[in-house]
């Protein structure tokens, strides 16, 4: 089966989008939409019927699938536009801006007819080192994420504050690869630094363990820096796994490299395996159990 596609929301995730759909033989991107008009003229998708409103192209073009990949605010509002119309929703991280809609995803009317997108489990480095090293007696875990989104002062740009800040924006990504290690977190400890200009975090720490595994995930938004790592200790080895370099080292030494941009791997992987490593919805409540857990 063919999926006819769409697009809603034209930012610069939905560059990766485009790059993984077109070396996918599964998917036909017919249409996208944005709220700025200057967003048609992107040639990523400059030959593509373009609109405004979303709900104008659902009813125009009629897709199997649209990827909603707006800013949360407006994810579940989409969503249940696309569901009402039988047409299958692709809905970015996160869910929700707001835990009242997020717990709405998980409603009768929403539940199993949305596809949630954790990129991050797609990467070339996670598939081989989940393929080739399975693991048993783990230890720890420590993830630590780090995004170029603030000013050389420390404050969230701009552009970004509609992401709603460090942990909304990179949690579902930490916690994805890490919720397919152990079934659930124990004892969570949440921490945050604001920035007060904003109002939102821009840096995060979360500690937890399962058992006897101990569980860290730092996510930092620090000028000019964009570098993502996962060290695990387990079967009496040291792993390192470098999701920015797309590596993979055991006790210090090198056993994969994957060659081209991370993202469009990633999301070329996600097209390509789709429906596999979809989250079930156990899993997808115990990560967003785990977001909001402050709340």
């Amino acid at each position: 089966m063919k999926y006819k596609t769409v697009i809603i929301g034209l930012g610069t995730i939905a560059h990766y989008h485009v790059a993984g759909l077109r070396r996918s033989e599964r998917f036909d991107l017919c249409a996208v939409c944005d709220l700025r008009e200057e967003a048609a003229t992107d040639p990523l998708w400059s030959d593509l019927p373009f609109y405004r409103d979303y709900s104008q192209m659902l009813d125009a073009v009629r897709p199997d699938v649209a990827i909603i990949a707006t800013p949360p605010a407006a994810h579940y509002e989409i969503a249940k536009a696309c569901v009402a119309r039988n047409i299958l929703p692709f809905v970015e991280k996160p869910l929700a801006a707001t835990k009242e809609e997020c717990d709405l995803f998980f409603s009768d009317e929403m539940r199993g007819r949305f596809v949630p997108i954790h990129h991050t489990v797609y990467g070339p480095e996670l598939l081989w080192f989940e393929t080739h090293f399975p693991l048993q007696n783990i230890q720890s875990v420590s993830t630590t994420l780090v995004d170029p989104y603030v000013d050389a002062q420390g404050r969230i740009e701009e552009p970004y504050r509609s992401l709603c800040g460090s942990w909304m924006d990179s949690a579902p990504n930490a916690l994805a690869p890490i919720l397919r290690m152990v079934p659930r977190l124990e004892d969570v400890r949440l921490r945050h630094k604001l920035d007060e200009s904003s109002g939102l975090p821009y840096m995060s720490n979360m500690a937890a363990r399962y058992k006897e595994t101990k569980i860290e995930v730092t996510i930092i938004w620090h000028p000019g820096v964009n570098q993502k790592e996962t060290e695990i200790k387990a079967d009496g080895k040291h792993i390192l796994i470098n999701h920015s370099k797309q590596t993979v080292q055991i006790d210090g030494q090198e056993v994969f490299r994957a060659e081209g941009d991370r993202l469009t791997n990633q999301y070329a992987n996600f097209y390509r395996l789709y429906p596999d490593l979809i989250p079930d919805e156990t899993m997808l409540k115990e990560m967003y159990r785990i977001i909001w857990i402050n709340n």
